[in-house]
């Protein structure tokens, strides 16, 4: 199923998308609202520290752009959700921000979800209102189809990773049954990372965002780089660090599924690399993270580790997730 790509009303200046989706209406909401699943779809950090609700305040995060400030205007699940959002460093105020509103239904099965993002006539000059929208509307083509990949992943949880060559990621939700507590112990714990994952580290100056360290595997290592710890919802870092075209970013996404956990791995960046060089990288992380997270989930349920899960089969995936 192909979307359409977002589209510009010059004369009403809003920025306007309808995409379908695969899923249902109810999780297509929770992936839209829900702080930690933002994060798997669109940049790479949402913080409301009072909650989704209308009047909430909070933030969205780019690493290349910093803190959006946000404020919810409409949360009427699971049917319209719409925020405010202005400038990085600056109040919001009318001549800075825009207003994106967000309509869901379902049709046939899916949901047919409506984005329309208003306010751009009064920003700036006419050049400058022009080059906002199209900016946005690169923007919403980009990362509503995001938001379809990780819905996807979220509805096939336990599923193999999925991966998309041209957009050079790669995807992967399973459903743990235990509290995110303990998924988050096992994930973020070096001791407990080295047992199930098989990958011993070193970060001299502890585990904490922008600390550089190493993982070790048998035969050599890699540097990586921890780009956040909001427990017990992301974990995310960076490794391949030997050169840009070769760095990938790996974020772990914990949400609550009931009793248990569903966590989303989310690997990018691999669009740097030449379409051969990329597809073999992808294919060999895509075996990678089938094993890693399933060796996560029978530790944090069964106590299996890295060693006992490697005897019971006669294969290993490849790749640097599964090194």
């Amino acid at each position: 199923m192909t979307n359409p790509p977002a589209s510009i009303d010059d004369e009403a200046f809003t920025v306007e998308r309808e995409i379908r989706i695969d899923a249902p209406q109810a999780t297509v909401w929770a992936a839209l609202t829900t702080p930690e699943h933002i994060a798997g779809w669109f940049g790479q950090q949402a913080l409301f520290p009072d909650g989704v609700h209308t009047g909430a305040r909070g933030t969205f995060a780019w690493p290349e752009h910093g803190p959006f400030p946000v404020q919810i205007v409409t949360f009427s699940p699971t049917e319209e959700f719409a925020f405010t959002w202005g400038t990085p460093g600056e109040p919001i105020r009318e001549d800075n921000a825009t207003t994106a509103t967000f309509t869901l239904r379902e049709d046939g099965g899916q949901t047919v979800l409506r984005v329309v993002e208003s306010g751009f006539g009064t920003l700036g000059d006419a050049a400058g209102r022009r080059a906002a929208m199209e900016d946005n509307a690169f923007g919403w083509t980009a990362e509503l189809d995001e938001l379809v990949a990780y819905t996807l992943s979220l509805t096939r949880a336990g599923g193999p990773a999925a991966a998309d060559l041209e957009a050079g990621t790669i995807l992967r939700t399973v459903r743990i049954d235990a509290p995110r507590s303990a998924v988050w112990t096992a994930l973020t714990t070096p001791e407990h990372l080295a047992t199930w994952w098989g990958h011993p580290s070193d970060f001299p100056d502890g585990w904490k965002p922008g600390s550089l360290g190493r993982f070790y595997y048998e035969g050599g290592q890699f540097a990586v780089r921890i780009d956040q710890l909001e427990p017990p919802a992301v974990f995310a870092f960076s490794w391949g660090l030997a050169q840009e075209e070769t760095t990938t970013s790996v974020r772990f996404i914990l949400a609550d599924d009931g009793g248990a956990t569903l966590v989303t791995v989310v690997e990018s960046g691999f669009a740097r690399r030449a379409e051969t060089a990329r597809r073999t990288a992808i294919e060999e992380n895509v075996g990678g993270w089938n094993q890693v997270l399933d060796a996560l989930a029978a530790f944090v349920t069964h106590g299996v580790t890295a060693a006992s899960a490697a005897s019971s089969t006669s294969t290993t995936a490849t790749g640097e997730a599964a090194q």
